[in-house]
């Protein structure tokens, strides 16, 4: 969860498989995610989206209703920035929310290190 773009693009390239956001993986798997959470403001926050919703026409697609209503001057600047150059697969992002991904985490390969004697 967060509300700029840049961290999310950053969490996908570096904990996912490159810069492609799995919709379909977030879709199946976030409401027993943030249900399982040990941390009370992710439990409680709300999915919001189409990606949630069909019939949402907010222009939001993967976000949670988090209730912190923060200055987003800075994430919305990044937002336009990203959207120039990229494709932007969470949509809009509305006060009160903060984007929503999830990744499927890369399995790392065993050191070899560990079967040298």
């Amino acid at each position: 969860m967060s509300s700029h773009p840049a961290a999310c693009l950053a969490a996908t390239k570096a904990f996912g498989s490159g810069s492609t956001v799995p919709v379909g993986f977030i879709r199946d798997n976030a409401g027993a995610v943030m249900e399982a959470s040990p941390i009370s403001y992710v439990k409680a926050a709300e999915l919001r989206g189409s990606l949630f919703d069909p019939e949402d026409t907010s222009g939001v697609i993967s976000s949670v209703n988090t209730n912190f209503f923060v200055d987003h001057t800075e994430p919305l600047e990044a937002l336009a920035w990203v959207r120039r150059g990229l494709g932007w697969p969470l949509g809009e992002l509305l006060d009160g929310y903060e984007f929503l991904l999830m990744v499927e985490a890369r399995r790392r390969d065993r050191s070899r290190s560990q079967f040298v004697s």
